[in-house]
Parts: C-alpha cells; structure tokens; sequence
C-alpha cells in the first residue's frame, strides 16, 4: 500500500549545503522575519557570489524548510551547536536529520536502501543504484510521474552528494560513491534523544522512533549505547530487563549542548 506522502524534486535546490547552512544560521536571529533576513542575506552579499534567484532559492526553498518550519527550534538547536563547537560530525548529523524529516526521499533512500546496503557488505551506491529505487517509487505510487531522464539523474546525484558530504560516502567517480563505516557520534546520539523527549515522547515511543534509522540505529544498538552514559553527560538511564527510564539532569536541548561542549577542545568549523 503506497505512502501517503510524496517524493518531490526538491534536492534540485540543494543537498547537504552544510557550508551555506552554517553561514546563514550566523546570520539569522529568532527575532527576524523569513523575508526580512532573506532580503538582508541578498542585499549584504551573506552568501558570497551567489545570484539573486541563487539566494531566494537557498534561503526559502531549502533553509526555512529545513529549519524553521513548523517551529524555529532546529534553528536554535544548530545554532547553539556552533556556538559551542562541538565536533563538526554533530552540526552535520543535525543538518541531516533535519533534511530527512522535511524530504521523504532522503528519508527512506536512507532507511530502505543506504543502511541495508550497508548490512549486506555492499562496497558502493551508485546514480543507476538510486534510478532503480525511484522506479520502485514510481511503482508505489510515491512519484506520481516519472521524472525525466535529466530530473532524475540530477535528483540521483543530489542525493548521493547529500549522503557524502553527511559522511556515508566518499567520491569514488562521478556516478558512484564508496560506502564508509559509520558512528553517529555520542553527542548527536544525545542531543537526538533529548529533541525526541523534548516533544512529548514516551521513553519507549523515543527508542523505536524512525529517526534512529537515519543512522543505522536499531532499537537494541541504542539502548546499548545510551546504558554507556552517566549524569556527567546529561542523562540518568535505568534500565531492569524490558523496562527503561530515561531521565535527565538538564533542562533543554541547549543546556544539554552547553554541558557536552564543557572540557571539549574548540572545534574549528
């Protein structure tokens, strides 16, 4: 039975865009308006050389859906991450998860077709890889008309590009990409949580939550990795048999970012 959402083209406007993300999150302020502060990231050069229509696209198409709808809080929550530098991985990871919850492509090419590739021991995706998971698409009613050969190629190698510059791929020609081995990163596995709590989830609802999948994350992986954390870390976990409790010691996201920063070597973005 087909999906209820769509896959769309919207990669067109921009995969990962880690460094142009960085920069506009700078910029942005919580008390400005998406039109104000995109008029003010064109009219102040914000995003370098790039055009007008570059900008418009950028900054309405990819940033504010990305990242500032249906809430601001993703963009406060990576913001604060740069303010504290935490390791790079971390800003990418939250990048990532953000990216996938807006697009149900990345999601699922991701979920159903990265990570089992992954488990399988295949060294590499490449573009016709990606064109044979949109015809599955195609077939289930998740693209309603077939893109072009051109659209699909470029939504393909946007896709593939995202997953490199995440840190799952590596360039290995123009149309293929290796697959690498992949931790999330102890900090991303906690800010995650604390974000799943944060909005009202039960513990049990938070471990079998899809965002875990994102990182190849199964359900008894994070349970192992979250018993390996103490109060020093934010979290109080208590787990006797199948039952599990998951407390903390901080308040918010941002606190919790604030406390995993402390004693940390400044990362240099």
């Amino acid at each position: 039975m087909a999906k209820e959402r769509k896959y769309t083209i919207s990669l067109c406007k921009g995969a990962a865009l880690l460094t142009e993300t960085r920069i506009l999150l700078e910029h942005w302020s919580p008390s400005e308006s998406l039109d104000s502060f995109a008029a003010r990231v064109q009219a102040e050069g914000i995003l370098g050389n790039a055009t007008a229509y570059r900008v418009r696209d950028i900054v309405r198409r990819v940033f504010a859906p990305r990242f500032l709808r249906p809430t601001i809080q993703p963009a406060i929550i990576l913001k604060t991450i740069l303010g504290h530098r935490l390791p790079y991985s971390v800003f990418r990871e939250m990048v990532f998860v953000n990216a996938a919850r807006n697009d149900a492509l990345i999601h699922d090419f991701t979920t159903e077709e990265f990570w089992p590739a992954v488990q399988r021991g295949r060294p590499s995706l490449d573009v016709d890889s990606v064109l044979s998971f949109f015809s599955g698409a195609v077939a289930d009613g998740l693209i309603e008309k077939p893109w072009s050969e051109q659209v699909s190629k470029k939504v393909a190698r946007g896709l593939l590009g995202l997953l490199r510059d995440i840190g799952f791929l590596r360039d290995s020609g123009r149309s293929r990409k290796d697959i690498l081995p992949y931790r999330m990163s102890d900090e991303g596995l906690l800010i995650l949580a604390k974000m799943l709590q944060d909005v009202g989830l039960s513990d049990t609802a938070l471990c079998a939550h899809p965002d875990w999948g994102l990182f190849g994350i199964s359900q008894s992986i994070l349970l192992e990795r979250l018993q390996l954390f103490d109060e020093s870390r934010g979290l109080i976990f208590q787990r006797a048999g199948s039952v599990i409790a998951i407390n903390w010691n901080v308040d918010s996201v941002e606190e919790l970012i604030a406390l995993l920063a402390k004693d940390r070597g400044r990362t240099v973005y």
